[in-house]
């Protein structure tokens, strides 16, 4: 990924991807990879993308960490931080593409059904939570994308927006961290990695500032709605990366 124009498309996937992050406390990594990957192997692109969204969740957390609920967030990454290892292990053996597509057709119907439920329902108990960050890991080891089952875990209950997406940021934040040092150690964090961060921090501060403002000038009312639909649009992407592999 050395040409001009392939380098100004990864800057304008991040801007777009860091928007949707500051509006929304999600997507960051769904975008960023999908639309990365394009123009680069994985082995650039998570790692890139990764490295890129602690940044956006250390300029974005500060600011709303008094809203965090930091019960939900703590009993999720229980679940997510220990089987996490076991994702790689487990669903590696899995075909990739095939299993994206799988992955997207359930957070879209879980999306479909929550936006047909107009009132959230009450927070689980600890062991549903815990199954439900247990899940996120598993997707997060094997295949980056940890964020469906915990925005819907928090979109689907009856905390505000903002309890709601600063809670979404911590955990994110925190499996963002375990994967980065994972990288670190793996060797991940070449020459090519933070090159492509380094061109695209621009992109990412201006991305997340916009998205942070839109979100407090918007009408937060609408919010848990506007962010399942998103849920179901960034599902479509990951099923369209996966037919494009299989074919």
């Amino acid at each position: 990924m050395t040409d001009p124009l392939s380098l100004l498309l990864v800057v304008a996937i991040i801007f777009v991807a860091a928007g949707v992050r500051g509006y929304s406390g999600f997507g960051f990594a769904m975008i960023g990879v999908a639309g990365i990957s394009v123009f680069a192997s994985p082995a650039v692109a998570v790692p890139t993308v990764l490295v890129l969204e602690v940044l956006v969740g250390l300029m974005l957390l500060p600011p709303v960490f008094r809203r965090i609920e930091w019960r939900p967030v703590l009993t999720l990454l229980a679940g997510a931080v220990v089987l996490t290892p076991l994702g790689a292990i487990v669903l590696i053996r899995l075909p990739a593409d095939l299993a994206r597509i799988g992955i997207a057709a359930v957070i879209a119907i879980a999306a479909l059904l929550l936006v047909r439920s107009a009132t959230p329902r009450p927070a689980p108990g600890a062991a549903a939570t815990v199954g439900v960050g247990g899940i996120a890991g598993l997707l997060n080891g094997a295949f980056g994308i940890s964020g469906p089952p915990i925005a819907l875990f928090f979109l689907g209950t009856e905390r505000g927006a903002h309890v709601s997406r600063a809670s979404m940021m911590a955990c994110f934040l925190v499996l963002d961290l375990v994967a980065v040092a994972s990288f670190g150690v793996g060797g991940l964090l070449d020459r090519a990695v933070l090159v492509t961060v380094a061109l695209c921090v621009p992109a990412l501060v201006l991305g997340s500032w916009l998205g942070h403002r839109l979100f407090h000038g918007s009408d937060t009312s609408r919010f848990r709605s506007r962010m399942l639909w998103l849920l179901i649009g960034l599902a479509l992407v990951t099923a369209i990366r996966g037919l494009i592999g299989l074919l």
